[in-house]
């Protein structure tokens, strides 16, 4: 009578390893994401030019605006011979010319860098530089109102009087930036020191090492590119043309920058990828190479198993 099969018995073992691989392998995904998000953030905080680009953009072109022509028709009447109403009128035929958006904008990007400058000093912003270009056209507009001015005399005038831009958002961002490096930093080195043990723990419970050595680089390279397109898709998605309002124009201005520590990172990745796919290959080619055995002649076959009479 055919006995019945015994039932498998279930290896708790072998189940506990494989639920203990898949809680690593998260914890190291988790900690590649803090990694790259870390990565990105510390160069975005040492990167003052985007941080300045991003700033700039904070400060409401038209307030910039407002507050330049208020200072040059302030500045106007109290340095020259100018009336009220002809200093409005030279400020009013001056506004859209080229000549003066790059005053103004030169005026922006000199008071941006001085919100960035080193704790102690007291930068000091170059009106006549700043504004230079505008002069021409300031001094045309004032002899339109029977104004003879020399150019010296308006850049002297605008020199003496004193200008304010509403920076405040800006200023916030770049406190902001400052107070955020070193938080950055040690999230980098936490994500880093995490994603290791994660990673070596992951290497160590897999039975083939070399080929989840090259899984676990090929999910970082995964990530590095993912992050790098979502990020710049990102930024440009937020404000396609800087123009939605001044926050979410700086925010798309720091979104889109600095994706080559993306690139960077999956570089370095699938060099760890193809390096340990190779050697994974390598081992698995070793094992299917069969031993060769030797064998010699034997007389054993033809020994006679009944004697014959």
């Amino acid at each position: 009578m055919q006995q019945p099969a015994q039932p498998e018995r279930f290896n708790w073992r072998a189940s506990t390893k494989k639920g203990t691989l898949s809680v690593v392998m998260w914890v190291f995904g988790l900690s590649t994401t803090l990694l790259l998000v870390g990565l990105w953030g510390r160069a975005v905080t040492v990167d003052q030019a985007t941080v300045a680009e991003s700033a700039a953009t904070v400060i409401d072109a038209d307030i910039a605006q407002d507050r330049v022509m208020d200072w040059v028709e302030d500045a106007l009447v109290q340095a020259t011979s100018v009336s009220p109403a002809q200093a409005a009128a030279t400020v009013e035929s001056v506004r859209s010319t080229p000549e003066m958006q790059e005053a103004i904008d030169n005026l922006t990007a000199a008071f941006v860098g001085a919100l960035f400058a080193p704790e102690g000093t007291d930068p000091v912003i170059d009106v006549d530089a700043a504004v230079r270009p505008a002069i021409p056209v300031i001094v045309t507009a004032l002899a339109d109102q029977d104004v003879a001015l020399e150019e010296p005399s308006v850049l002297a005038a605008l020199d003496a009087a004193d200008i304010e831009l509403d920076t405040g958002e800006a200023a916030g961002v770049a406190t902001v930036v400052r107070e955020a490096h070193a938080v950055v930093t040690v999230g980098v080195v936490v994500a880093l020191a995490v994603m290791a043990l994660a990673g070596s723990a992951a290497v160590a419970l897999s039975e083939e090492r070399f080929a989840m050595v090259r899984t676990l680089a090929v999910r970082v390279v995964l990530s590095a590119l993912s992050f790098s397109v979502f990020f710049r898709l990102g930024g440009w998605a937020l404000d396609p043309d800087r123009g939605r309002s001044p926050i979410v124009g700086g925010t798309s201005v720091v979104l889109g920058s600095n994706g080559h520590v993306f690139l960077i990172t999956a570089v370095i990745a699938a060099a760890v990828a193809f390096a340990g796919g190779w050697l994974a290959w390598r081992k698995r080619r070793a094992r299917t190479v069969d031993p060769v055995v030797a064998t010699s002649p034997t007389d054993d076959d033809t020994r006679e198993l009944v004697a014959i009479g």
